[in-house]
């Protein structure tokens, strides 16, 4: 058993939780509980995320499931929130994994030419993300069409196998409208559940796709930071809220669901 304050050296030896028939474990005992076993495979998971909840809040929720795919040999293609970048999700995550599993097994999409010519980005700048038009060229989108069939491939590895999709849906909502997107997002989830994959999808305050992705949606959580730490809240299936936290057992980036402190803050 790891002891508390462990580090990188410990946390690279991260032993996965293996998956129940037709789910995927979410890295978190408590999570799986509160699943009925994990998630569902060719399942859309949705995190409604309040504007109080940071990067370092969803690194505690979501490093975890990420990891337990990671050391399946399976990957991730990732769309991450406009407040992140693909080197300082890389920098984050290699903290618990090494730069070799990552770079071999996860790929970051980009659309406004950030980090370009690192190989674990799929930079589609240009490709339909430019404001000023309404649709790519026919020659931009072959090339987005073949670096994404790619980048598919190299995360599958050798056996094909299935992976995360994780979307934050801020992204395509700003860059092609909210039309385009829920589109995108339709045939997107179509496929994930065709292929067995987890999609993942973060859905800020104030976006005008919340609805239509709302009904895409198997499960979903709410997410707000309190001033007692992270907080969690099951909308399907329903579940009363609790705190995430480090596992005071393990150490990061293990975490373990305890209750909501009772209080003046838990009643409203």
């Amino acid at each position: 058993m790891r002891k508390p304050g462990n580090t990188t050296r410990a946390a690279i030896g991260w032993a996965p939780i293996p998956d129940p028939d037709d789910r995927y474990s979410s890295g978190i005992p408590d999570f799986d509980r509160r699943l009925g076993g994990g998630f569902a495979r060719g399942s859309l998971a949705l995190f409604s995320i309040d504007e109080t909840v940071g990067l370092e809040d969803l690194d505690l929720l979501l490093f975890p499931t990420i990891l337990n795919f990671l050391y399946q040999s399976r990957g991730m293609i990732a769309v991450l929130p406009a407040r992140d970048s693909p080197h300082g999700f890389r920098a984050r995550l290699t903290r618990f994994a090494t730069r070799r599993r990552f770079d071999s097994r996860i790929r970051v999409v980009d659309y406004v030419g950030e980090d370009q010519g690192l190989s674990y980005v799929v930079s589609l700048a240009g490709a339909g993300s430019d404001l000023h038009r309404s649709e790519p060229s026919p020659k931009e989108r072959r090339k987005a069409i073949a670096q994404m069939v790619a980048a598919e491939r190299q995360v599958q590895g050798g056996r094909r196998n299935t992976f995360i999709e994780l979307t934050a849906f801020e992204v395509f909502d700003t860059l092609i409208g909210t039309e385009k997107a829920l589109k995108a997002f339709y045939y997107g989830t179509k496929r994930a559940r065709l292929m067995g994959n987890l999609a993942i999808g973060l859905l800020g305050p104030g976006l005008g796709c919340a609805a239509g992705v709302r009904r895409m949606a198997d499960t979903e959580f709410t997410l707000r930071r309190e001033e007692v730490g992270l907080v969690i809240r099951g909308v399907r299936p329903t579940g009363p809220a609790a705190l995430v936290t480090v596992d005071p057992t393990a150490g990061p980036p293990h975490v373990a669901f305890v209750p909501r402190p009772q209080g003046e803050e838990a009643r409203r």
